[in-house]
């Protein structure tokens, strides 16, 4: 009798305690600073950048990438024509590239969110382009150096594409996504081998006067954005 009894009263007794244990763990979750989880941390460790911060950064890019496209240009016109450039010369046109130039006045009466998405979409054009350029010098027997210069404006080109993105959204602009149009752009083989050298020669001008024209807005866009 006394040695049930007795277990009866230890049972009980475990129970209220499981039940009090339980009721400490619930008052320790819900207090306040004492929540189950990792604090967070603002930004994990980074300081926090300015619309000046983010455009001079991209304006810097933008300076380094024409100087690649500047070196790859001219070495391009030295192991392809042996430095004369007149196939550079303004009035050599390539038609698919012929929608992508605009004037000055037409790209002044863009906004400045729809001329920062224009210019992201028109420089990952030219990437595609800058490849092709890169694989035809590839197959020329002593061109490596060039092709080196154009992989190294490329690599330069990337670096560009991700400071435009965090620019965009620090300005709180949209960023571009549609792919579609840029994905399926049709990079028509040229007929031969002299018309593939004309067309890269035209990629590698036009993509240099549009770096140009980028680090030209940059720049502008620094001073109006650097209050």
């Amino acid at each position: 009798m006394k040695s049930a009894a007795f277990n009866n009263f230890l049972s009980s007794f475990l129970a209220k305690v499981h039940v009090m244990k339980i009721l400490c763990v619930v008052l320790l979750l819900t207090l306040p600073g004492s929540r189950a989880g990792p604090v967070p941390t603002a930004t994990a460790g980074f300081p926090q950048q300015t619309p000046q911060d983010v455009l001079d950064n991209a304006r810097t890019l933008t300076a380094r990438l024409h100087e690649k496209a500047s070196a790859a240009y001219e070495a391009f016109i030295e192991d392809e024509f042996k430095g004369d450039s007149g196939c550079g010369a303004e009035q050599v046109t390539w038609t698919e590239l012929i929608n992508i130039r605009m004037t000055t006045l037409e790209w002044r009466n863009m906004g400045d969110e729809e001329r920062l998405q224009r210019l992201r979409r028109d420089l990952q054009v030219f990437g595609l382009y800058l490849q092709e350029v890169k694989i035809d010098e590839l197959d020329k027997d002593g061109h490596t150096h060039t092709a080196n210069k154009v992989d190294e404006t490329i690599q330069q080109l990337n670096g560009l594409m991700t400071a435009i993105a965090v620019t965009n959204n620090v300005l709180g602009f949209s960023s571009f996504s549609d792919t579609t149009d840029i994905v399926s752009t049709s990079l028509r083989d040229p007929p031969s081998e002299w018309a593939r050298s004309i067309r890269d020669c035209v990629v590698l001008r036009d993509f240099k006067s549009l770096v140009n024209r980028v680090h030209r807005d940059f720049t502008l866009l620094r001073y109006k954005y650097r209050n």
